[in-house]
């Protein structure tokens, strides 16, 4: 049976997170794969640690001008590395990390989805694959590391695991990965943005709207067409692109949508973000789990 984790970047209700995953041998995890100003400060890790056995830090999609706080917050946090889980989203911090042999500082070293990607994760993928050989399907359902001299590229650097989404043919490839997998449950990523929709839903300039992204946001097709202008931007969406166009979740800078695949043979651990979810769930979200 694969370990559950719950994760969460919204620090306010880590303690109720805490003892949830406690009470339901669930395992622990912070941070943001999407944001530099989630990361979760080094003295909330260590306190962390305090009250679980082991602990996974999330690391997020890095840009240019954070990399050298986000290189200096894992030296920071590596005093504590043989019993963190480091989640790296980004190929250069990965790289750096190798070139200043931090690696061999953490008990493990997963690249996320931020690396890890799979084509799956488009909510129309089997429309753009419908005339396609049985053969090109299958090239293109892999994740980027399921080519040996990526994947050997990878390791080279410290990798020694992955996570990816909870999709069928994602998994698939994914458990045929010579590492431990880790999967993203119920909510699967569909893409991040480089400039914050939510910073720009709010009007705010990072870091004040961090606080804004403690919780998802939904939206529908309709919500993406300026229907409201004079004369409107664009006419409403009629029914066959509604039909392939699925709800749509706003967490932060990264937009997700619902799946509800629940098969996880080869898989080593079944990843939670609660702060999709209202806290209260949180305990009966991990027994459905624990009894798939």
């Amino acid at each position: 049976m694969p370990q559950i984790e719950i994760r969460t970047a919204n620090y306010e209700k880590l303690g109720a997170v805490i003892d949830t995953a406690s009470d339901n041998g669930a395992g622990v995890g912070i941070g943001s794969e999407g944001c530099p100003y989630k990361l979760p400060d080094a003295n909330l890790v260590a306190g962390t640690l305090e009250k679980t056995d082991a602990l996974t830090v999330i690391t997020p999609i890095t840009p240019q001008k954070h990399y050298e706080s986000v290189m200096q917050y894992i030296r920071d946090i590596s005093a504590f590395g043989n019993r963190i889980n480091l989640v790296v989203n980004d190929v250069g911090i990965l790289y750096g990390m190798h070139k200043k042999e931090l690696t061999g500082l953490f008990g493990a070293i997963t690249a996320g989805r931020g690396i890890v990607h799979t084509s799956e994760g488009c909510p129309w993928v089997d429309h753009l694959l419908r005339d396609e050989t049985e053969n090109i399907k299958q090239a293109y359902l892999q994740t980027n590391l399921n080519y040996h001299r990526t994947f050997g590229f990878f390791s080279k650097l410290g990798m020694t695991g992955v996570e990816t989404d909870l999709l069928p043919r994602t998994v698939k490839a994914a458990a045929a990965l010579d590492c431990p997998v880790g999967v993203h449950a119920e909510y699967v990523l569909v893409a991040y943005a480089r400039s914050c929709h939510t910073a720009r839903f709010y009007r705010e300039t990072p870091p004040a709207c961090k606080q804004r992204c403690n919780s998802r946001i939904d939206i529908e097709l309709r919500d993406m067409f300026d229907l409201a202008g004079t004369p409107p931007g664009f006419a409403e969406p009629g029914d066959d692109l509604k039909a392939i166009y699925p709800k749509l979740q706003l967490l932060g800078n990264s937009i997700y949508m619902e799946s509800d695949f629940t098969l996880t043979g080869g898989i080593d651990r079944v990843i939670i973000n609660s702060d999709m979810y209202e806290i209260e769930s949180l305990g009966d979200i991990i027994q459905k789990w624990n009894a798939i």
